[in-house]
């Protein structure tokens, strides 16, 4: 018998940005999720990753079993004072793990 998928949502660790960065990347070919033409880099990411907060603009991953499956993160909006209160939101998930729930489980989270 199998074991049981083992489904945890934690904040990012910089440990996890290379599999962020790869989930983003594979969204790339679709054009739906970003306007990214180009695969972006661990590197090209960091001041990103490091602008994010756990309880203002956090990013959190899905991970299955330990391996992260989905992200979101959430960003700050347009940058203007009207704006502080609002988000930009970002989901991505994994095309294996696409279908099953993820996305909602993390925008409920």
């Amino acid at each position: 018998m199998a074991e049981p998928e083992v489904t945890l949502i934690r904040n990012a660790t910089e440990a996890d940005l290379p599999r962020i960065v790869e989930i983003y990347n594979a969204s790339i070919p679709g054009r739906l999720a970003t306007a990214d033409t180009q695969p972006v880099t661990v590197e090209a990411r960091l001041d990103w990753f490091r602008s994010h907060h756990p309880d203002r603009h956090p990013l959190r991953v899905l991970t299955i079993n330990g391996v992260v499956a989905a992200w979101i993160s959430l960003r700050a909006f347009y940058g203007r004072p009207a704006y502080q209160s609002t988000a930009e939101v970002a989901v991505y998930v994994a095309p294996d793990h696409q279908g099953r729930g993820h996305a909602k489980n993390l925008l409920q989270e």
